[in-house]
């Protein structure tokens, strides 16, 4: 019983400290510029403790993948957020247009959103990769997302869902106060799992 409450314990320190380096880190880039690769820094760390590296020091390890993986997240990111909100303007824009360019203009835009919906889950953690002791190009990430996205629906919601789920849920129970403390760590440990059970 003891070693069980320890180890619990144990996690809870480490959810924390986990989400407290990620607001540490996004804060530092300043927000914009820091939570892509805070985000995947975090993700590494997370991934890495389901490969049972439980002992990492998590604020070394998360710096040295936001300062390595800096440009090239922060491409992926804010390339991924243009390409939302100039696809979210298209469509609701297309509205206003008469019906046969509208459904012209509507349908296509409403498809690459849906895309890119695939895909948004699976691009930092994509871009954190080594491949032969390189960081993956910019289009190569977007390109194996789409694929990853698309051809594995499950793992898509399950890394959507409890990205989405967990801070609305602690926002309904009445304690965004946690938001703060865990609203990161958790959905990216569930991730780092989700991942894990896949990709073994």
């Amino acid at each position: 019983m003891t070693t069980r409450l320890d180890g619990a314990l144990h996690w809870v320190v480490r959810l924390v400290w986990l989400n407290t380096c990620w607001l540490a880190l996004t804060a530092a880039g300043g927000i914009l510029l820091g939570i892509g690769p805070a985000t995947s820094a975090a993700l590494e760390v997370a991934q890495r403790w389901m490969r049972g590296e439980r002992d990492l020091p998590v604020g070394r390890t998360m710096w040295r993948q936001f300062r390595d993986g800096w440009r090239l997240t922060n491409c992926v990111t804010l390339l991924a957020l243009a390409l939302c909100g100039s696809l979210s303007v298209t469509w609701w824009l297309s509205r206003g247009l008469p019906p046969v360019p509208a459904a012209l203009t509507q349908g296509p835009a409403l498809l690459a959103l849906l895309l890119m919906v695939a895909m948004m889950p699976h691009l930092l953690w994509i871009a954190g990769r080594d491949i032969d002791g390189a960081p993956p190009r910019v289009a190569a990430v977007f390109a194996a997302a789409l694929a990853i996205g698309v051809g594995r629906p499950l793992l898509t919601l399950s890394l959507l869902v409890p990205l989405i789920v967990w801070p609305l849920a602690l926002i309904a129970g009445g304690w965004p106060g946690l938001l703060p403390v865990c609203g990161v760590s958790i959905p990216l440990v569930a991730a780092a799992w989700c991942l894990r059970r896949t990709f073994p």
